[in-house]
């Protein structure tokens, strides 16, 4: 596990990237044809992934009963994912969004080489009327790294989910 000592240095050193979504976005079912979040790393980028936090923050009460979780790439792909609608990137370092982005994507629509699958879960509602959580936080510190060919996604069971969401991330070198 990384420790914050080390995020906090590659956020210094400029390894460290944030991207949210800019409005309520719906997730998909595990499918590779994937809407809310999905973190992409290109086959051959030559860089390791390692996720720090995602997060999604539900904007509307659910119709019923939801489970928000995280999804990987069943294997390392060399086909490339096809990026719908591009998140903007933002490196640590606020400088602007979108300057020195990294070799990471990250899309709010996009079709994945393959179905993902299952990885963990990070929060649920029981019913419309318990839309208490107000974020659903997901610390990886480091225990998901996203390899070339591979990539994260957010993902809903049950009921869809409807909220913002984000990731942060530090790119190192393979």
């Amino acid at each position: 596990m990384y420790t914050e000592t080390w995020f906090l240095e590659q956020a210094r050193l400029g390894n460290m990237y944030n991207a949210c979504s800019t409005g309520a976005v719906t997730l998909s079912t595990v499918s590779a044809t994937c809407t809310g979040l999905a973190l992409s790393n290109p086959y051959g980028s030559g860089k390791l992934l390692v996720v720090k936090q995602v997060r999604f923050a539900p904007s509307t009460a659910p119709a019923g009963a939801a489970v928000v979780g995280l999804a990987v790439s069943p294997a390392v792909s060399v086909t490339a994912v096809t990026h719908t609608t591009p998140i903007v990137i933002h490196n640590a370092i606020a400088n602007g969004s979108n300057v020195d982005t990294g070799v990471a994507l990250v899309d709010s629509a996009a079709t994945l080489p393959a179905a993902p699958v299952w990885l963990r879960p990070i929060g649920s509602v029981v019913a419309a009327s318990s839309i208490e959580p107000g974020m659903y936080v997901d610390e990886t510190n480091g225990s998901i790294i996203v390899p070339p060919g591979a990539n994260l996604s957010l993902s809903y069971l049950t009921t869809a989910a409807v909220g913002i969401a984000s990731i942060t991330w530090v790119e190192i070198d393979q």
